[in-house]
């Protein structure tokens, strides 16, 4: 058996770029006009993603677009329907799709027309439609599985 002297530069640096292979996180947007849950939502999923956060339609198209123009991806955005001011979560989700594939969950607190749903998902606008309150384990089963497809 013949024995290779790598060297130790070469093992740190194979050792650091696997580490950061394995513990690097998604990204996901999270889009909600209301501070309490926003904050609920960062301290649900920030062990696991990476969380950018914004609390209006305006913002959420302007960051988004801002991060994806710098080559930064965001794998899940996480749209509340009723916002403040007059961007609503179905345009946004529109918007979104114009510059990517990004999967899209849109949440809400009030019943969504039907009609408007099935169209969204249809359209491929959003992925999913899910009603708050949504227990913390339901989110991130529900992140986990849509991130993975």
């Amino acid at each position: 058996m013949e024995w290779i002297d790598w060297g130790m530069d070469n093992i740190q640096k194979f050792t650091c770029s696997q580490s950061k292979f394995a513990t690097e996180k998604k990204t996901i947007m999270i889009c909600e006009d209301e501070p309490d849950v926003l904050l609920s939502f960062e301290l649900i999923l920030e062990s696991k993603y990476n969380i950018i956060m914004v609390d209006s339609g305006q913002k959420c198209v302007e960051k988004y677009i801002a991060e994806i123009s710098q080559g930064n991806k965001i794998h899940l955005v996480l749209l509340d329907y009723k916002l403040r001011g007059s961007v609503m979560g179905d345009s946004v989700a529109r918007k979104i799709k114009e510059y990517s594939e990004t999967k899209v969950i849109l949440i809400s607190a009030y019943n969504i027309d039907d009609k408007l749903v099935n169209e969204l998902k249809n359209g491929s606008y959003i992925t999913k439609y899910v009603l708050k309150p949504i227990d913390s384990e339901r989110l991130t089963n529900l992140i986990d599985e849509i991130i993975k497809n």
